[in-house]
């Protein structure tokens, strides 16, 4: 069996050489077909598929949300991310895990060492963070439990393989070397493995620091003692024979311990209250896939695009196929005389199959290199969205395996139509020198229309889809979000981390305003806590004047705390009443203006200007109630899909609320806000060159970063619907070209009989209508059933969107046209006396 399928690969390999331009065209055309499957599988494979580089990952868990590879909360306790003391208690009173670690991530760390100084990324970790994940360090150590005792008494840290090589050029003697991370001494103490990369999929940090060393890398917040700020993820590895669901029971009854009442003493009293009736139920899932913020965010794009690059390869099958039928003409004598000597059928379309798959092989092989280049250039193409390091790419086994079967697949079904046709040869005729297609010609081209037929119904499917996602991608590009994001610049920038404390962190926010206003091109600046896009929210709990809650939920808003001119400068009106003013601001007035979604759901109809709200925090009775001052209107600021929330606002300089998180400001430029962005960052280097600027951005900029998975996949759905025009071009081009070949001699009788220029158009133009309409009628019901598989992606635009369909239908009838030309003119300029001679 093996030598016959040998033998058959060395005689296709000797057919293709003797046809070097169709074997060019088949393989290209293949090429781009599984080398768009190949690239998209490949961040697939990385984004959703490969396990950790770390031992046995089968048996890890991760505790809480996996799609968070960092975030910050204070507050009441949750169940997606943990505090320190929560951590602690989970870690020695489970009874499901060998081995429980946390971690955190720290952004905007600046590094000094001997040659200079740097920005880099690096993680929090426990002290068993690399025993828990069975990692050993290429040279050095790494942390122990020992770590996980002092606070600020073990001043090491791990680096990551690529960074030691980047920074340090692989030099082993770094381990021992001291540098400073915000300006306090750090060890550096081992090398990570080359290829390991953390427990957070898309991020790839520069250094691991023990926990402990928090208060120095994160000075001003209380991590490590605090119940109520919560910044921790959680990953465990089970003991043997623990399923999940005992994992998840057992981890459950600790946390609800441990918050009702080991550290209920340590929260504060609102929290506490809220514990006692609160159904917090903390998810444990399958780790070994490692934490990942990119997998929520691209998971369901991803597969989309899955799908879309299906129908690509498809329709290049389609065009392979028809080139294959073409072929198979100039066989046929060929073939005839193999069947007239006694070979079996069987083993004729065996043959020809095998070819098939061949020349997919080889399309494979030069996809691969097509996918190398397209997965990269994938990455780029999200990462210019959205922030993170990029993804770890690369061919393995399932990526390589994936390649192999859209190869074995596309050689199937591009060559069985061919190799089954020979199954009808009429012997005879094709034996006879010169004979013409007897190889069922009239079934050949049939089967050609068929083909093309399904080729355009495809193309309507990929061209509908494109057409939903950028109609869906445009309404939420220009949703009104009720303020002006143009000429709109946000900074974001960390004075805790920094080193500033208590009232020092407001005098950092007054005197950068200041600063701010007095830029040339800066109309007016303000600040928040929250910000526009930050990624920071913050809810609490209310009690309203006149108003009696149904259920707990209802007494809760989201709250923001704003400067002087907030609504002024992001390009809010106030509805009722007043902005919070100057005035407001220095003196800490219990004043709060409230957005129009709070003011109805609280208010109805009356007047909210003038009552009171309190917040509710039975450890602070004495707090004074604040006054509804203004209503303005609703706005989208974190997220353009979410309804809008009740939002409350009260300055910056209440007492109220404790600042703890980073600043953000609000910028109104005059001209470019592109301009102002190198101006806003010497501003601030001017004022502290050691403060943390976390981001400068635009705020359109931001705006799309919220929404790269839609950019994305629109993008490539656009790009894919372009190619498989181009192939269908191709493809319905040659079926006409062949077809006027085939009827010459029936061209020239009829133009001798006197059939005019414009009748010969018309029967050659027919042809292409036909497949056309057939193609349309059933590529429309196959793009809305396919519809309602991404809906959840599309934003106010029904799956029968008429532009979106019309310009499908525009698209595949201009291309139509376009391969008709050519054919329709070369009919015409036939000359009967030649044609009537023509066999």
């Amino acid at each position: 069996m093996m030598n016959t399928l040998l033998r058959d690969a060395q005689y296709g390999f000797r057919m293709l050489r003797r046809a070097p331009g169709f074997a060019l065209v088949a393989v290209l055309t293949l090429a781009l077909g599984i080398g768009a499957n190949t690239a998209i599988f490949t961040v697939v494979n990385a984004v959703m598929l490969r396990m950790l580089p770390v031992e046995h990952p089968q048996e890890l868990v991760t505790i809480g949300n996996p799609a968070r590879v960092t975030s910050y909360s204070t507050g009441t306790p949750r169940a997606d991310v943990f505090s320190y003391p929560l951590y602690r208690e989970v870690r020695d009173h489970n009874a499901v895990f060998s081995s429980l670690l946390a971690t955190s991530r720290v952004d905007n760390l600046q590094i000094e060492i001997e040659r200079g100084t740097e920005k880099v990324t690096g993680r929090l970790v426990t002290g068993n963070y690399f025993e828990t994940l069975g990692v050993k360090p290429l040279i050095g150590r790494a942390f122990t439990a020992a770590e996980d005792t002092a606070p600020g008494g073990d001043p090491f840290i791990v680096i990551s393989y690529g960074y030691w090589q980047r920074r340090f050029s692989g030099d082993p003697s770094v381990i021992g070397r001291t540098v400073r991370l915000r300006s306090f001494p750090f060890t550096i103490i081992g090398v990570a493995p080359p290829g390991f990369f953390g427990e957070a999929v898309g991020i790839r940090p520069d250094l691991w620091a023990p926990m402990m060393m928090e208060p120095q890398l994160s000075p001003g917040r209380d991590f490590l003692q605090t119940p109520n700020i919560s910044s921790l993820l959680m990953i465990g590895r089970l003991k043997p024979g623990v399923t999940l669901e005992q994992a998840r029971s057992n981890v459950n009854t600790v946390v609800k311990t441990a918050l009702q009442e080991t550290l209920a003493s340590l929260m504060e009293a609102d929290d506490r209250d809220a514990m006692k009736s609160a159904q917090l139920r903390v998810e444990v899932s399958p780790g070994g896939r490692g934490l990942s913020r990119l997998r929520a965010q691209f998971s369901a794009p991803l597969l989309l695009l899955m799908g879309l690059v299906a129908l690509v390869l498809l329709v290049a099958c389609v065009n392979v196929a028809n080139l294959m039928l073409a072929r198979s003409a100039a066989r046929q004598r060929e073939i005839a005389v193999r069947l007239a000597i006694g070979a079996a059928p069987a083993r004729i379309v065996r043959q020809l199959l095998t070819e098939s798959v061949l020349l997919a092989l080889l399309g494979g092989l030069v996809g691969l290199v097509f996918a190398n280049w397209g997965s990269a250039a994938l990455v780029q193409l999200a990462n210019r969205s959205n922030t993170g390091s990029p993804l770890v790419l690369g061919l393995d086994w399932r990526v390589l395996g994936f390649t192999a079967g859209a190869c074995l697949a596309a050689g199937l079904l591009f060559g069985l139509a061919p190799a089954l046709r020979f199954l009808h040869v009429s012997l005879a005729p094709a034996l006879k020198e010169g004979g013409r297609d007897s190889a069922g010609g009239a079934h050949s081209q049939r089967t050609g229309r068929i083909l093309i037929g399904s080729q355009v119904a495809l193309g309507v499917l990929v061209l509908m889809t494109a057409g939903l996602l950028l109609r869906s991608l445009r309404n939420l590009q220009e949703l009104d979000l009720g303020y002006s994001r143009d000429q709109l610049v946000l900074a974001r920038i960390d004075p805790i981390g920094s080193g500033y404390k208590g009232p020092a962190v407001l005098g950092v926010e007054r005197e950068l305003l200041q600063r701010f206003s007095r830029l040339p091109g800066v109309r007016s600046a303000s600040a928040s806590m929250n910000g526009l896009f930050s990624g920071t929210e913050s809810a609490d709990a209310f009690i309203i004047e006149g108003f009696t809650p149904r259920k707990s939920d209802d007494s809760v808003s989201n709250d923001d705390m704003i400067g002087p001119g907030y609504f002024r400068t992001i390009g809010v009106p106030i509805l009722l009443g007043r902005d919070i003013s100057q005035q407001d601001y220095d003196s800490g007035a219990p004043v709060v203006v409230v957005n129009e979604r709070f003011a109805r759901f609280y208010y109805g109809d009356r007047n909210p200007i003038g009552h009171k709200v309190r917040l509710q925090d039975s450890s602070r009775p004495n707090l004074p109630p604040f006054e509804i001052v203004g209503v303005a209107r609703d706005v989208r600021d974190h997220d353009l899909r979410e309804e809008v929330p009740r939002r409350i606002y009260a300055p910056l300089s209440t007492q109220a609320f404790d600042l703890v998180v980073a600043p953000n400001f609000e910028i109104r430029a005059a001209g470019n806000p592109e301009a102002l962005i190198n101006e806003v960052r010497a501003a601030i280097r001017e004022f502290d060159p050691n403060l943390v600027i976390e981001n400068v951005e635009t705020g359109s900029r931001l705006v799309n970063d919220n929404l790269a998975g839609e950019i994305l996949v629109a993008r490539l759905s656009t790009g894919f619907g372009v190619l498989v025009l181009a192939l269908i071009l191709v493809g319905l081009y040659g079926v006409m070209s062949y077809g006027v070949v085939r009827r010459t001699r029936e061209i020239g009788l009829r133009m001798a009989l006197g059939a005019r220029r414009t009748n010969v158009i018309w029967m050659v133009g027919r042809e292409s209508c036909f497949m056309l309409l057939a193609g349309v009628a059933a590529g429309i019901p196959l793009g809305l059933a396919a519809s309602t598989l991404f809906k959840t992606m599309l934003f106010d635009v029904s799956k029968a969107d008429p532009i979106a369909i019309a310009g499908a239908l525009g698209a595949l009838g201009a291309i139509c046209l376009a391969a008709a030309v050519i054919p329709a003119r070369r009919a015409t300029r036939v000359d009967p006396m030649v044609a009537l001679r023509y066999e």
